[in-house]
């Protein structure tokens, strides 16, 4: 089981690379975040993410995922008074597999199935209860020496109706239909809605309750996951998060270093049909 496009007939989802997630400290929550991510690569979940960005902040992941298949990531964000300016890249290879042109015991060869997705994110807040966002995307799949490209759009909204409570939507994944020759595919488009909520906060640390819901319109199915922080003085913080309907990975936990401007993040997420498990690990800096 690889995360390769598949391109069986007309109308099918490729690109199924862009259901990792690129944050590490929302993989640790399942991928919970629409309502609570926070740092560049949380523009992957909610476009919004980042509008309330004070100054300048990178995050780079790894993710070494089923097989020899991995997924790694670079977000750039830099707030400025009008808006919060990030750019994003985020590539993913499925390893090596051979391939013949008639049966042999030996193949002429190996190739490399390969996504690239870019970002380009605006984000701004509209008074004080409401933050809204908007990414342009550029998709790039190849397979063998075919190939397919394209562009896209994604939206977000986060509202703060009290304190301590969040809501977030986002449409992400939205985009024109590829071509690989003749064969067509839809990118895996997805409508997200969740909240979260800051339990118990005291002096030194937080309790964050987080839950997603979610629909994919072209392949007809429902997402719901939910996860918790327990952060201590924004100094450690320790995950977990449940995905109740996905059939490859059901449970994941994630911890956080926090140092300064610096940040360390892992995930580790426990696949299902004894595929093992997939880490993740992110350095960011900055706010």
């Amino acid at each position: 089981m690889v995360l390769v496009v598949a391109v069986a007939s007309a109308g099918s989802m490729g690109f199924a690379s862009l259901k990792i997630v690129p944050g590490v400290r929302d993989a640790g929550m399942a991928g919970a975040g629409v309502a609570s991510a926070f740092g560049p690569p949380a523009i992957a979940l909610n476009p919004a993410a980042n509008a309330g960005l004070d100054g300048f902040a990178a995050t780079v992941s790894y993710a070494k995922w089923i097989l020899d298949s991995h997924h790694q990531s670079l977000f750039v964000a830099r707030g400025f008074p009008a808006a919060c300016v990030g750019v994003g890249l985020a590539s993913f290879s499925a390893g090596d597999f051979e391939f013949r042109d008639k049966p042999t015991d030996d193949p002429i060869g190996t190739f490399s199935p390969y996504d690239l997705t870019v970002y380009l994110n605006l984000a701004r807040p509209i008074g004080s209860k409401v933050q809204v966002g908007l990414t342009g995307r550029y998709f790039y799949t190849r397979i063998y020496d075919e190939d397919a490209a394209g562009m896209g759009i994604d939206a977000g909204v986060r509202v703060f109706p009290v304190e301590r409570l969040t809501f977030g939507a986002s449409v992400t994944d939205f985009g024109q239909v590829l071509y690989y020759v003749r064969d067509e595919f839809r990118l895996p488009t997805r409508l997200r809605a969740g909240a979260s909520y800051d339990l118990l906060p005291f002096e030194r640390g937080r309790v964050t309750l987080t839950a997603d819901g979610s629909y994919l319109p072209y392949g007809k199915t429902y997402g719901a996951v939910a996860g918790f922080e327990f952060a201590w003085n924004e100094v450690l913080a320790l995950r977990a998060g449940y995905d109740f309907l996905s059939e490859a990975n059901n449970l994941n936990f994630g911890l956080g270093l926090h140092a300064g401007l610096f940040r360390f993040d892992y995930s580790f997420a426990a696949m299902n049909f004894d595929l093992g498990g997939a880490h993740r690990v992110s350095v960011g800096f900055g706010r």
